[in-house]
C-alpha cells in the first residue's frame, strides 16, 4: 500500500502503478490519505507493506493520521518524509513546492536498489509494448 496526499498524490499513484506494478511486477495499490479510512483501513495487517509519502503541504495532517493508525498495527511501515531532507537556500514557506521533486528523487534512488536487489531490470516487460492489445 502506498499512501499519499496533496502535491505528492501524483508521485504516490505513479510509483505504485508505473514502478512497482509495471516495472517490478509487485502488486500494489495507491491510496489517497483522505480516503484511507474508508475501506482500506480494514486491509492493514501486521505484515502488509505500507509506504507513506509525507510532504509538506496542507494535506500533511491526513498522512500523519494514517501514520498514527498504521504504527499501532503494522510492522512494515515505511515513511518517505521530505522534511527529513535539507533543502539549503529554500525557506520553510516554499519547501512544499519542492517536495514533489525531492520525493521523486528519493523514489528513483529506491527504484535503482529495488532493481538490483530483485535482479529485475526496470525496463523488463512481459506485455507492455511487447504484443498487440
Amino acid at each position: 500500500m502506498l499512501v499519499g496526499a496533496g502535491n505528492l498524490w501524483g508521485n504516490t499513484y505513479s510509483y505504485a502503478m508505473c514502478i512497482l506494478e509495471e516495472m517490478q511486477w509487485i502488486k500494489s495499490k495507491s491510496i489517497q490519505a483522505a480516503e484511507f479510512f474508508h475501506g482500506t483501513i480494514e486491509l492493514v495487517e501486521e505484515d502488509a507493506s505500507v509506504i507513506l509519502f509525507k510532504g509538506e503541504d496542507e494535506t500533511r495532517p491526513l498522512v500523519e493520521r494514517v501514520e498514527r493508525f498504521a504504527e499501532k498495527i503494522n510492522k512494515k511501515l515505511y515513511i518517505i518524509d521530505t522534511k527529513d531532507y535539507p533543502l539549503e537556500g529554500i525557506s520553510e514557506e516554499f519547501r512544499k513546492h519542492f517536495a514533489v521533486n525531492l520525493n521523486w528523487t528519493l523514489t528513483v534512488r529506491i527504484s535503482v536498489y529495488l532493481e538490483r536487489e530483485r535482479k529485475h531490470p526496470l525496463d523488463l516487460r512481459r506485455y507492455y509494448r511487447k504484443m498487440e492489445y
